[in-house]
């Protein structure tokens, strides 16, 4: 090429070569935009391939071109984009790019880029080119202008010595790749046209639905900038994205978080705001994670997205729903009667269908094989939604792809959190209530060491769900060993504890917890000392569990400013001597002893109907969140069905159906 003048861009080289670092695939998008905003009806883009592949790529249109008088003002800054003069191109298109950087971000697909330039003055065309390369990025060569004997304006980029990483942009695959780029571009500019190797890209044929869910307004500043999702599913594309988009949906850059919970299906989500664009301008967009204010927008797009997914599968669900009620093989009857229940439908509804899609054997089979069937993945889900995956894998031998979409939406969806989180807290109540019934109905058949405290063994949470199970039944030296295992210390125990007496004191539930602090090794000691309901609490008794406080106040290997303890004795009642111990009015309600020195120690008294009354507390709000409710029946089978072996002889008959949690 003739040479009529060379020019130098106006910015640092190596802020250049991270600009031309980025993808192929972006350097490819922004030079098609570049068209676009030239206002170019027709954009070709062509892989031409030689012996060994692609050896060069072109970028054709038929846009204004560049006026040669233009080409050094437009080359030789960075950020000094015509653009930003106006936010529509001469036709009215509403214009993308405003950074003037495309043209340098060509360079990430090869070393040598060549514009080839045509536009009109007057009546006449001229065409020029300009050249540049990666080897030395802020320089460009300009040919002198000449008549052309084209008769339509343009620029056509020619890219050659392709860099090692062109190899990610496929040329077979690259219309599905570009698609979600351009898809909503050209469905809102229908004259427009953009072909890649010929094939044209059509939105009609790609996009199989569009749906704009409004998000809330992003507060910036005192600025309030709208923001809305829209989701585009796609026909023949399984990619899986979403984009930062502008407030036209442009998009600007792809979020690289992928969603997960959204079962087999392709998709764009484009989160659209005009902050977005203003953060891409200033360089910012990139550095999101460093903005609250967008993470919290993506937290609630993500969950837009996985709700429209799960609304669309639950649709589709409807009319096989249907068939299998008017079949009466569909295992539910009549509405949801609460939150719960309504989530293990839904997931039901979704899992059901899945394998009816996937099953063809589960289509014909006859009535009683499907209602068995069904009403299996409805247990395994009322159970945990990770019971579903043996059912799916040894029963129905689903195909893993399947498996494996069902596993992942099952797995993120928030329908499953409710069903694994309701299952928790059902079964603490009907514990509680089942609770609630031995210590007072059933306590003169209640053992104390052999049943209740193997109950409560299996359920610390009884205790403060902060608390963990350290010594169970063991004497006070497995305690000290365990609190010396729990500081970090290898200390070891050659002298047991006793009790100031001297007798061995064995210890019903030590339960512990590091203290919410920075420092791992502070700690709290929970020690309980359980009695059969029906054992009055009197002198002995709180001799006893002085006796244990006293042991551990008095070792020096206890010893540690760091340590909390806290001793509980429970029963059902107090006699005389106890209640006259806790009228002490410089000491907490419930308690009859606080150390006054190094070591905290405190001693308390508890009833059943105390703690029983602390737990119903704690779980009353998220029952009635729940709509839930249980009655004596439901709590006593259902110790019966995890615990029986702890409540042989307690319990003789079920009771009439009362509620209990009121």
């Amino acid at each position: 090429m003739k040479i009529a003048k060379k020019f130098k861009v106006e910015v640092q080289r190596d802020h250049l070569a991270k600009v031309a670092a980025g993808s192929p695939k972006t350097g490819l998008c922004e030079l098609i935009w570049n068209a676009f905003d030239a206002d170019a009806t027709n954009v070709d883009v062509h892989f031409h391939k030689g012996e060994l592949g692609v050896e060069k790529v072109t970028i054709s249109d038929d846009g204004t071109g560049i006026p040669y008088t233009d080409a050094e003002k437009y080359f030789e800054g960075l950020g000094g984009s015509w653009k930003t003069a106006g936010k529509r191109t001469p036709k009215g298109r509403f214009l993308h790019g405003q950074e003037g950087q495309g043209r340098f971000k060509a360079f990430s697909i090869g070393r040598v880029v060549d514009w080839k330039v045509v536009y009109k003055a007057g009546d006449k065309f001229y065409e020029y080119a300009i050249e540049g390369s990666a080897d030395a990025i802020d320089e460009f060569s300009v040919s002198p202008e000449s008549e052309s004997d084209r008769r339509r304006a343009g620029v056509t980029v020619e890219i050659s010595e392709l860099g090692r990483k062109f190899h990610v942009l496929s040329h077979e695959t690259a219309l599905n790749e570009l698609a979600p780029v351009f898809a909503v571009y050209l469905k809102n500019y229908k004259s427009i046209t953009l072909r890649i190797n010929g094939e044209k890209l059509e939105p009609s044929k790609v996009i199989k639905s569009s749906t704009v869910i409004e998000q809330p307004t992003l507060e910036v500043d005192g600025r309030e900038y709208p923001v809305d999702i829209e989701i585009i599913e796609w026909n023949g594309i399984s990619d899986r994205e979403i984009w930062f988009s502008d407030s036209k949906g442009f998009p600007l850059e792809s979020y690289d978080k992928q969603v997960r919970g959204v079962g087999d299906v392709g998709y764009s989500a484009y989160i659209r705001s005009d902050y977005f664009r203003e953060l891409n301008n200033k360089g910012l967009l990139s550095l999101r994670d460093l903005e609250p204010t967008i993470s919290n927008c993506c937290e609630l797009a993500i969950n837009s997205v996985k709700t429209h997914f799960q609304n669309r599968a639950l649709q589709e669900a409807r009319s096989q729903i249907d068939e299998w009620k008017q079949e009466q093989v569909y295992p539910y009857r009549g509405e949801p009667e609460n939150a719960v229940e309504d989530a293990e439908r839904k997931v039901f509804d979704i899992v059901a269908v899945n394998v009816n899609r996937s099953l063809p054997d589960f289509k014909t089979s006859n009535k009683k094989t499907k209602e068995f069937q069904l009403r299996m993945l409805k247990q395994a889900i009322e159970r945990s939604p990770e019971d579903l995956q043996a059912i799916l894998t040894e029963v129905l031998n689903l195909p893993k792809k399947t498996r494996e979409n069902l596993a992942e939406l099952l797995q993120d969806t928030s329908l499953s959190s409710i069903i694994n989180a309701s299952k928790v807290v059902s079964d603490r109540i009907k514990f509680v209530a089942a609770l609630e019934q031995l210590v007072f109905n059933y306590k003169d058949n209640l053992k104390e060491r052999s049943q209740l405290h193997r109950l409560l063994a299996k359920n610390p949470w009884i205790f403060g769900d902060e608390f963990a199970l350290a010594v169970d039944d063991q004497a006070l030296t497995e305690v000290l060993q365990q609190h010396l295992s729990l500081l970090g210390e290898n200390a070891v125990v050659d002298e047991p504890v006793t009790r100031l007496d001297g007798r061995r004191g064995i210890v019903d539930l030590m339960l512990s917890r590091q203290l919410p602090t920075n420092k791992p090794n502070e700690l709290e000691h929970l020690v309980v000392e359980l009695k059969a309901p029906k054992v009055v609490i009197g002198k002995s008794e709180i001799d006893q569990i002085e006796g244990y406080a006293f042991a551990v106040a008095d070792d020096e290997r206890f010893r540690s400013i760091k340590t909390k303890w806290d001793f509980w004795i429970i029963s059902n009642d107090l006699d005389g001597y106890a209640r006259r111990k806790l009228e002490n009015d410089a000491l907490q309600e419930g308690v009859i002893y606080k150390s006054t020195q190094s070591l905290n120690i405190t001693i308390w008294v508890k009833t059943w109907a105390q703690l029983i009354a602390d737990n119903k507390h704690r779980l009353e709000f998220i029952r009635n969140k729940l709509n839930y409710s249980v009655d004596k029946e439901s709590a006593i089978r259902h110790l019966r069905t995890s615990y029986s072996e702890y409540i042989e002889g307690v319990v003789v008959e079920d009771v009439d159906i009362e509620k209990v949690m009121e």
